[in-house]
């Protein structure tokens, strides 16, 4: 996995730690709480392929709402 997509991932899991659902629309609300990390999480794309990436590894499930796709970080 790239540096990049790596850190998107580790945006999002950072973000989901705080607000657990989290639409895409929120979860780009809130990068700006990590600067560090959600550098690269600047659009809607870059959240659905670094958060499908984490339902593929078994670590979030993605539902389908009428705003849009809801994350949500299972628990271990």
């Amino acid at each position: 996995m790239s540096d990049f997509r790596k850190r998107n991932t580790e945006c999002i899991l950072a973000i989901l730690k705080k607000q657990n659902p989290a639409t895409t629309k929120e979860i780009l609300a809130m990068t700006d709480l990590f600067p560090d990390l959600c550098v690269g999480c600047s659009s809607g794309g870059d959240v659905i392929l670094a958060g499908k990436e984490l339902v593929d590894q078994g670590v979030l499930e993605r539902e389908w709402t009428s705003k849009g796709f809801a994350w949500k970080l299972l628990e271990d």
